[in-house]
């Protein structure tokens, strides 16, 4: 259900875009400099997020059409990309970039004329929730938590990257199951941009002289993205997707997003003000590897669209979906609080030695 030709066209795009972009990088200063929170060895340009939209850009005016919601999502997205560019190359404050995000999601949600107009049956009292004058509202603060969750999620190389493409792959198979071809091509196409982008950010020994960071300008356009392809997939119809279902191809994003969000509350922090308490850097802080880190990531995400998927095509009721992704949250917890425990069952070359660099 994936289309072959958007995905092609966007990943030879992708890998070209930075192929030209990656030596210009240091001549428009999107440059990832180590220090503070970055411990990465040496300058690595920041130009994934940019290559990345403009081969979607391109693959969609060059024959894969993402439809006329598709080109107004495309339209507002560029707004994350600009901000992005300008906060990767001079950080900006959380507010003005929330503020950004607020715009963008804004624009999506009125331009489209999609919400999420109802939570569904989420525990089981035999009718939907409905959200009515506040769906509008409630979809704009949803799409904004999505960026910045998939923001959180970028701080080791090829995480961010692995868990959209885990996403959209879902996400494309279930526009085809739903009857959405626009999302089945949209998410195709992105499949390309991100894969491409992969080829130079993957945490292996091959591509550390070519390799390159999405920055904000990616991770941003990630989560926006992925909101408008989500926003897609639950609008009423025959073959409608239920929230619970979408929730399980975003499981870590949306883990990210809350844990993070309560522990800066707690610590009297803002919560878009940034930090080192993510899900990886207790990995990290563990003793894990940023390879097993990333395969620890690719398989939940995996494993959790593969769920989903199958849930979606058995009918499975809201509610033991709703539970079961409580239950889901509850166990990461418990593997990210204890991830000592499981050290010992990981090959110790595969252990984080010293100051392994990170991203």
């Amino acid at each position: 259900m994936i289309n072959a030709f958007a995905l092609l066209l966007a990943l030879a795009f992708s890998i070209a875009s930075l192929l030209v972009l990656r030596p210009l990088a240091p001549r428009l200063g999107l440059v990832d400099q180590p220090g503070g929170r970055k411990t990465h060895s040496g300058e690595v340009p920041v130009v994934g997020g940019v290559a990345m939209y403009l081969s979607m850009v391109i693959a969609a005016v060059m024959g894969a059409p993402w439809g006329t919601n598709g080109f107004m999502a495309l339209s507002a997205a560029v707004l994350m990309v600009l901000v992005g560019v300008i906060d990767d190359c001079r950080p900006l404050r959380p507010r003005l970039r929330l503020g950004a995000h607020l715009v963008a999601a804004t624009c999506l949600v009125y331009g489209t004329n999609q919400s999420v107009e109802s939570l569904g049956n989420l525990f089981g009292s035999g009718s939907g929730f409905s959200l009515g004058w506040l769906a509008e509202p409630f979809t704009v603060i949803a799409c904004v938590a999505l960026i910045n969750g998939f923001n959180m999620l970028d701080g080791l190389d090829g995480l961010a990257g692995s868990v959209a493409l885990c996403a959209l792959a879902g996400m494309a198979v279930l526009g085809g199951l739903c009857g959405v071809p626009a999302v089945v091509i949209a998410a195709s196409g992105m499949i390309g941009a991100v894969a491409g982008f992969l080829v130079f950010n993957l945490p292996t020994q091959y591509n550390r002289r070519f390799r390159v960071f999405m920055g904000d300008a990616g991770s941003t356009l990630l989560g926006f993205l992925l909101a408008a392809l989500a926003l897609a997939l639950v609008q009423p119809g025959a073959g409608e997707a239920a929230p619970a279902v979408v929730l399980w191809l975003l499981p870590i994003p949306i883990f990210e997003l809350f844990t993070s969000t309560c522990r800066r509350l707690v610590r009297g922090m803002s919560p878009v003000e940034a930090d080192a308490g993510h899900f990886h850097h207790r990995f990290l802080a563990a003793g894990f590897s940023v390879r097993v880190i990333f395969f620890v990531y690719l398989l939940v995400s995996a494993g959790s669209v593969a769920f989903a998927l199958w849930a979606h095509s058995r009918n499975i009721e809201e509610p033991v979906l709703f539970l079961g992704f409580i239950a889901f949250f509850c166990s990461w917890l418990a593997l990210a609080r204890n991830a000592q425990l499981f050290l010992k069952v990981i090959p110790e070359p595969l252990r984080r030695v010293g100051d392994t660099p990170l991203h």
